[in-house]
């Protein structure tokens, strides 16, 4: 089977998917998410994903209706069903159907949704070439740090940076502080060092923003968690931008400006090498022990 869904528990394709017309999360976009990266069969770090879904929910006032383990063990169960090697899973979770209004209700019982299908080609050039990322003012809200799917400015600065050329957006505030990219956490390298803007209310704790941080120690590079200017990252030597779907992207121009030397940067050579070393033997070693 090619794509896979699960409904509060009931399995389907996709095509046979229902839920109500007076699902919040249709009408209020009231609900959290999570996309992860199946390699060989595993989904790569299901639990911190998972972890980052309760949090979400904690964050808009959600109970989630399973344990992060029942929740694991569901996604665990959906992946090996569909069968595909290589692969994105979605999992959202909404407050569940009511009659329209603004209030709801504690008794409401959430939806709980997840689907398997193949992931989106990555483009060879970016790896040999690099990408652009188009800089755009942030109108994003303040709770960005919440990973809602209510997505509107997001998905309209995204299709804004495609439709210019661009792999992807980098958002920047008033002040010109740079945030992050419209699904992806933003780093630039400076003699051979990484910035990254820290934690707060505009950004999101992304799962591989984490791995990174973490190889960064591993490998010596030296990683400052503090924002820059917009003007900073048009002078950085390289630019970075990771996602779950993305892994790490070279961004070689912002706009019209090239960036560095104008190709992919030996600090996101080193370190794409060690994520991916990192993917395989996370997700090899996992594979193996369900043999």
């Amino acid at each position: 089977m090619p794509e896979l869904m699960v409904i509060n528990g009931e399995y389907m394709t996709p095509a046979e998917g229902r839920v109500s017309a007076e699902d919040r999360g249709f009408t209020f976009a009231d609900g959290v998410y999570e996309v992860m990266r199946i390699y060989g069969g595993v989904a790569f770090t299901l639990r911190e994903h998972l972890e980052r879904l309760e949090r979400s929910a904690s964050g808009i006032d959600l109970q989630l209706p399973h344990t992060v383990s029942g929740l694991e063990a569901q996604m665990t169960e959906l992946v090996d069903r569909a069968g595909l090697p290589e692969a994105m899973l979605y999992l959202q979770v909404t407050r569940g159907a009511a009659p329209r209004n603004h209030l709801y209700a504690d008794s409401l019982a959430p939806t709980v949704m997840a689907f398997v299908r193949p992931g989106p080609p990555r483009p060879e050039a970016w790896n040999r070439d690099g990408a652009m990322a188009l800089p755009m003012p942030d109108t994003r809200g303040t709770m960005c740090n919440l990973k809602t799917i209510a997505l509107l400015p997001s998905v309209l600065a995204k299709n804004r940076a495609v439709r210019a050329g661009g792999a992807e957006a980098l958002f920047h505030l008033e002040d010109g502080t740079v945030t992050e990219g419209s699904s992806s956490n933003a780093y630039a390298v400076r003699d051979g060092e990484v910035w990254t803007a820290p934690l707060s209310h505009k950004i999101l704790p992304g799962i591989t923003r984490m791995q990174l941080v973490a190889l960064c120690q591993e490998m010596g590079i030296r990683l400052h968690e503090q924002a820059l200017t917009l003007r900073e990252f048009e002078e950085a030597d390289e630019i970075i931008m990771s996602a779950t779907n993305l892994e790490l992207l070279p961004v070689t121009r912002l706009g019209a400006r090239p960036i560095g030397a104008g190709k992919p940067g030996p600090v996101y050579r080193r370190l794409c090498e060690a994520y991916r070393e990192r993917v395989r033997t996370a997700c090899g070693a996992m594979a193996a022990e369900t043999r």
